[in-house]
């Protein structure tokens, strides 16, 4: 499971858990969970026009939290 950090363009922020995170061609972002089959299902999709950015917690090599930004563009997966 990964703990993400959305920030939206009108000034909120959501923390969300989930399995994993993508973001389409589009700008969209989801978010997914597996149950314990092993089968993913959606749980949350974020629009693209809706959406500021999106950060996963991540141990830095200095053994502290922190948020790290995912690209802006392009398709990416995020555990």
């Amino acid at each position: 499971m990964g703990t993400f950090l959305a920030k939206m363009t009108d000034g909120s922020e959501m923390i969300l858990t989930a399995g994993r995170a993508t973001r389409s061609e589009g700008g969209d972002v989801a978010f997914e969970s597996v149950d314990a089959r092993g089968n993913w299902s959606r749980t949350c999709t974020l629009r693209a026009a809706r959406l500021d950015s999106v950060h996963v917690r991540r141990i830095g090599e200095n053994g502290v939290a922190q948020w790290v930004r995912q690209s802006a563009s392009g398709r990416w997966w995020c555990y």
